[in-house]
């Protein structure tokens, strides 16, 4: 069954994935459906390696950006943090904020616009601000988005007979 609903979840990420708006280094995807989903249903280990497989599937179908084992390490942690605090637990509009602003401030603007300037060759500097104001724009739109999901999947009782839950 973990199985089942973890290829389902890998499946929905490339789609969702493919669908972006912007360059490789400035993309905005609804790839934290997936990501968010994952965490609430499996917790951060297993969201932690459906994270990692994703990032290298999205790039072995897709062939954007340039692989580097340093955008790995950012999908365990977004996996992981996302299993953290929406795991097992009931799931609130703090514990959702928690998540996003954890996600996306550390490890997407700091961390990963620190990747890509060093993997690009582009100054940190103006991938810094770039990003800024894509995630000051994703911020509170993620937080509802992933909220009004989850909330959806706890209210329809959708998840709640299977038995990793």
């Amino acid at each position: 069954m973990v199985l089942t609903y973890s290829a389902l979840i890998l499946v929905l990420n490339i789609v969702l994935y493919k669908f972006s708006i912007g360059p490789s280094f400035f993309k905005v995807t609804f790839s934290f459906f997936p990501l968010a989903l994952s965490g609430y249903l499996f917790g951060p280990w297993w969201s932690s390696i459906l994270a990692l497989f994703s990032n290298i599937l999205c790039f072995t179908i897709f062939g954007s950006g340039s692989f580097h084992p340093l955008f790995l390490m950012t999908a365990l942690l977004s996996g992981f943090i996302s299993g953290l605090f929406l795991y097992r637990k009931n799931v609130n509009l703090v514990s959702v904020i928690i998540t996003q602003l954890l996600l996306m401030v550390p490890l997407s603007l700091f961390l990963n616009s620190w990747f890509i300037a060093l993997v690009y060759g582009i100054d940190y500097h103006f991938v810094f601000l770039g990003r800024l104001w894509r995630n000051v724009g994703l911020i509170p739109i993620q937080i509802i988005m992933v909220y009004l999901l989850i909330k959806a999947f706890e209210k329809r009782k959708l998840l709640a007979q299977n038995k990793f839950r």
